[in-house]
């Protein structure tokens, strides 16, 4: 075998990317729950530096045309190291937006978490995030949804041998039936915009957790503020109204949060691996999905207006 490191179902080896400025890896099969169909494969990946997390398109370029796409998924080990642990067709299955656990991974980059905490996950879907933050940092989370069935969450929770941490409910976002001071933390992923835009809510959901514990969003963001339709760029207009009107940028988050005086801001950036994540989900839908607002924007986004965004606080 080449020069390189092997990825076992519950490791990686970092030390790999400084190996060289070309190294392979080979990442094994997993073959149970979550975790990739019996497969090996090569993959030849970039690692100089600043461009090693988007490398994967030279690869995917020259990939056979009938290679299952699902294998290019593999080479976001690079960037997303945990998240590369789990099969990406179950990731797929089991998303409402683009790739839960990428974001869940950058979101857990910039929150202090330890095996314990207690997380409310706001606005879970399908509970992949919430599965996710408990496998791997060990937290217990409770996942929150309106419209998904917490008896399908918890199916999914029991075939990844995490029910005893992850605690699935059916809950309206403002009607939230938990003590004052519950929470470690509130993460909402690829959900936030849906209820947090209106002034009134935060001061409404900090109630849940604990002084100095923290709230952590990520979600669709705007590059620079746009205050009409008139001012959007003309990809946005047929579904503007009722997709992208409330839609900001992250200086008006910021300021969202903070006039609140509630919480001090200690996070608020566009993720620099937003344009990957986005184009990923993109090419990965099916046909019969471009209704979906951002399916149908971003082809169009060569301006680099549309972007995912980080925002984390903690609670005063």
């Amino acid at each position: 075998m080449p020069p390189g490191r092997t990825l076992s179902p519950n490791l990686f080896f970092p030390d790999a990317l400084a190996a060289s400025a070309a190294t392979v890896f080979q990442i094994v099969a997993r073959s149970s729950n979550g975790y990739s169909d019996a497969r090996n494969k090569l993959y030849l990946l970039n690692v100089d530096g600043a461009t090693s997390a988007r490398s994967w398109h030279d690869i995917e370029a020259s990939e056979d045309e009938n290679e299952d796409p699902l294998n290019c998924d593999a080479i976001s080990a690079i960037a997303f190291p945990l998240t590369a642990k789990y099969d990406p067709k179950w990731i797929r299955d089991n998303a409402l937006g683009e790739n839960a656990l990428c974001q869940a991974e950058c979101l857990a980059r910039r929150l202090p978490l330890h095996a314990g905490m207690r997380i409310l996950d706001l606005g879970c879907g399908k509970a992949a995030s919430s599965i996710f933050l408990a496998r791997e940092f060990g937290v217990e989370v409770w996942a929150a949804d309106g419209a998904t069935s917490p008896t399908e969450n918890r199916k999914r929770a029991v075939a990844l041998e995490c029910e005893a941490s992850v605690f699935p409910l059916r809950v309206d976002a403002h009607s939230l039936p938990f003590a004052k001071d519950f929470f470690d933390a509130v993460v909402a992923i690829d959900s936030f915009l849906y209820y947090g835009t209106d002034d009134r809510y935060l001061s409404y959901l900090v109630q849940f957790i604990k002084p100095g514990g923290f709230i952590g969003v990520v979600d669709i963001a705007f590059t620079r503020e746009i205050r009409s339709i008139e001012d959007a760029p003309e990809y946005l207009h047929p579904q503007y109204q009722k997709h992208w009107s409330y839609v900001h940028s992250i200086e008006w988050w910021t300021q969202h949060w903070e006039k609140t005086g509630m919480v001090d801001v200690r996070c608020a950036e566009l993720l620099p691996e937003s344009n990957d994540l986005l184009r990923n989900y993109v090419r990965d839908r099916l046909p019969d999905q471009d209704e979906d607002s951002i399916m149908r924007a971003v082809p169009y986004s060569n301006d680099g207006l549309i972007s995912l965004f980080c925002l984390v606080a903690c609670k005063r």
